[in-house]
């Protein structure tokens, strides 16, 4: 009995220092992804032996440890989910390009459905795991789901056919090896879940697990639903409502003016208020070659270019107004609502009669967009033109509306809940 008894206590002990590394040792390598932006030769075989490690000694794994592997996973997936079912248009987007970056451009109509399946997998696979709901087959939905993820992570890595994969959404922008990467820590954990899979306790009830099946799955996505049809509930981008466009204190524009020698082709620059201008000698023996300026707060800005009918950027200069500036944006003439154009027209006469800028920020063609005024009778508003993915990001919606004041963004609304001026003015 004493022998069985010290066997058993080896066991344990070897257990409990197993499991104990192996979850130090995987979280220890999920942060270290922070600060491995790039290839790492040394650390992609770490990571390869934490899964060999994960699955050799899967079964001594103790019981803590196999659940907080579980509850962890679960965790990211339903963080992971919900960053992106947040936003589901914004998942669509991304899936459209990885579809022209592998020459499927066809299956384009079918990027918002992928998008709102796959966010409402991922979170639910997340939420079941936490709530150890059918938990065996989740767990293998989970490990292939991750190993399609994984397969086509590293080949993002290695040839960057898209910047970067949108895995969490506009709230966490990664690197492509960092994607990869965190895929194969992520891997660590799901081998260790599927492989002792028939170690989880389940409900006894069928009924609880159904139905808390269909709340999960159905109810993530009628909230996906109701992001599509109003604006995300949470903004991660940075045309977000109480974001600053521009520094509110901003720091001083130096102007630099470059002067030439009219004999020796010299060129001389200068700050603009240490022009000797009043110098009559200088001036008569230079002549001014060119002008630049140094914007000390072109870091803190979250502008993108709106550019008027000559080329000029214009965008400093439409949101620094001290009154109220609806812009109102477009980024795919052929999708926009016709029902739309009275309220855009009614909001362009009331708010421009009360001294208030109304603009049209538009991404097509400007031939394009003059015979879609003209054949669908929208009003005459100041055009801007800018690039469609600068638009889709400031606001998910076509058309969609912008209001900003001196440099902050004061609402936005997707066309289902487009305010009347004296609308607006009463939620101010």
């Amino acid at each position: 009995m004493s022998s069985n008894k010290k066997h058993l206590n080896h066991e344990s002990n070897e257990s409990n220092w197993i499991s104990w590394i192996f979850l130090i040792v995987t979280l220890a390598s999920a942060y270290y992804i922070s600060m491995e932006e790039s290839y790492s030769k040394l650390f992609l075989i770490f990571l390869l032996f934490n899964i060999g490690f994960a699955v050799f000694f899967s079964r001594k794994i103790n019981k803590t440890v196999l659940n907080i592997s579980r509850v962890l996973l679960g965790l990211l997936f339903v963080y992971s989910g919900f960053v992106k079912g947040v936003d589901p248009l914004g998942t669509q987007f991304k899936i459209e390009d990885y579809f022209y970056a592998y020459n499927m451009a066809w299956a384009k109509p079918m990027a918002l459905a992928l998008s709102v399946l796959l966010n409402a997998a991922e979170f639910s696979m997340g939420a079941l795991l936490i709530l150890r709901v059918k938990t065996k087959w989740v767990s293998l939905f989970s490990l292939l789901m991750m190993l399609m993820f994984t397969i086509t992570t590293l080949y993002d890595a290695l040839y960057s056919p898209v910047p970067d994969c949108g895995c969490f959404g506009d709230a966490l922008v990664i690197t492509n090896w960092q994607t990869f990467y965190k895929n194969l820590v992520i891997n660590a954990f799901i081998l260790i879940v599927f492989l002792r899979r028939f170690d989880f306790s389940s409900y006894k009830s069928i009924v609880t697990e159904i139905i808390s099946l269909f709340v999960v799955v159905f109810g993530f996505m009628f909230f996906e639903y109701y992001s599509i049809k109003n604006l995300p509930p949470v903004d991660f981008r940075t045309w977000k409502v109480g974001n600053r466009l521009i520094p509110e204190n901003p720091k001083p524009v130096k102007y630099y003016l470059t002067y030439k020698n009219i004999e020796t082709a010299e060129e001389k620059e200068y700050l603009s208020k240490e022009l000797p201008w009043q110098d009559s000698i200088f001036m008569a023996e230079w002549e001014w070659a060119s002008s630049r300026e140094d914007d000390p707060n072109i870091a803190d800005m979250n502008l993108f270019p709106i550019v008027d009918a000559s080329g000029s950027d214009i965008s400093k200069e439409l949101v620094s107004d001290e009154n109220y500036v609806f812009i109102f944006v477009i980024y795919n003439l052929q999708k926009v609502p016709l029902e739309m154009v009275d309220p855009m027209n009614q909001m362009y006469a009331d708010a421009s009669d009360a001294g208030h800028t109304v603009v049209m920020l538009n991404s097509d063609l400007p031939d394009d967009y003059m015979k879609f005024k003209e054949e669908n009778g929208l009003a005459d508003f100041p055009l801007y033109n800018s690039d469609d993915t600068a638009l889709k990001a400031a606001i998910r919606s076509n058309p969609g509306l912008i209001i900003v004041r001196s440099g902050e963004v004061i609402s936005k609304y997707h066309y289902n809940n487009f305010p009347t001026y004296k609308e607006f003015l009463s939620e101010r």
